[in-house]
């Protein structure tokens, strides 16, 4: 016995896991999941970085014309030397739309969307950079994850122009972050898939919406009921193999290990009750863990396809203002 549960342990000698099932019932759980096979095929989704919310302190005023930088800044940019744009964005401008504009964008590429959308707000519409700053604005809202604000822009962006598919990508792919069918549908009626440098982001936000929108996904009472009749069913239900199978293999460990006892050493030793005990404890909480992490995982599908819908909304801004 104490051999068995020895080797037991070893099995489930747990490594780093995230996305597990909380609180004091889903501890079995926890402990299945975190172990080697739990975690040799759990699949693992990318969320997007925390936005840095330190402000950057630009001089207010000075003498020097950002015309005679622009050329050097834009090679800055374009070419991913951020270091030396930021410094040289720190110089002391006269103030203008396009330095404005230029320490935007250098602090966007920052992921400092609350200051950089501040300061896209200051730059007018009829400005040169006025259109990209509109977007730019949009997406460092939505970054922040400001779904709300976000949408009041290219809802309000004037209709018909070289743009007008543009904002129409930028509400569609708003509309799938925030859950509404109805707003998607009268945005995406707009997607002709013929711009090269948007038909792609239109192409995955509608096969996003597809899923989000589309039939009703996996059930967690479903999965329940799976890893009642077969002990980690509900797991690989959920999408996740690994756990499954650690699910499985240490129910079915403790079970037999109880069987063993019971028949050795009869229902009322100490031995056949400490394993039965374990193994009741796993048992539920295998199923507890399934019907949870249908949840988990629909939260993490979520969380994923927020992060690609926010990549296409920068992806076709990248092409259509080089």
């Amino acid at each position: 016995m104490p051999r068995g549960l020895l080797i037991l342990f070893l099995f489930l000698l747990p490594v780093g896991a995230s996305g597990q099932v909380k609180g004091i019932f889903g501890f079995p759980d926890r402990v299945m999941s975190s172990s080697r096979i739990g975690r040799a095929s759990s699949r693992q989704i990318p969320l997007m970085p925390a936005p840095d919310t330190s402000i950057v302190v630009f001089p207010q005023s000075g003498t020097k014309a950002v015309s005679e930088e622009f050329a050097f800044f834009n090679y800055l940019i374009d070419n991913g030397l951020k270091q030396d744009a930021r410094t040289l964005s720190l110089s002391a401008f006269a103030p203008s739309d396009t330095i404005d504009f230029l320490r935007a964008k250098i602090l966007f590429s920052d992921r400092k969307f609350s200051q950089a959308s501040s300061l896209f707000a200051k730059v007018p519409f009829d400005s040169p950079f006025g259109a990209e700053s509109f977007f730019y604005r949009t997406l460092s809202l939505a970054s922040l994850g400001d779904y709300d604000g976000a949408s009041v822009l290219p809802a309000a962006f004037p209709e018909g122009g070289p743009y007008a598919e543009l904002a129409a990508l930028q509400s569609a792919g708003l509309a799938l972050l925030k859950g509404e069918k109805e707003a998607w549908g009268r945005a995406s009626s707009a997607f002709t898939f013929d711009d090269y440098a948007l038909a792609e982001s239109e192409r995955i936000l509608s096969e996003i919406s597809g899923n989000r929108f589309g039939a009703r996904g996996k059930r967690a009472g479903l999965a329940a009921m799976a890893s009642a009749v077969i002990p980690g069913a509900g797991k690989v239900y959920a999408g996740r193999l690994g756990e499954g199978v650690a699910a499985f293999l240490t129910v079915g460990s403790l079970g037999a290990i109880t069987a063993e006892n019971w028949k050795r050493h009869g229902v009322k030793d100490w031995r056949t009750i400490l394993a039965g005990s374990l193994c009741a404890t796993f048992y539920l909480g295998n199923i507890y863990g399934s019907y949870m992490s249908v949840s988990i995982e629909k939260e993490q599908r979520t969380a994923n396809e927020n992060a690609t819908i926010v990549y296409h909304l920068h992806l076709p801004l990248r092409t259509v203002f080089r």
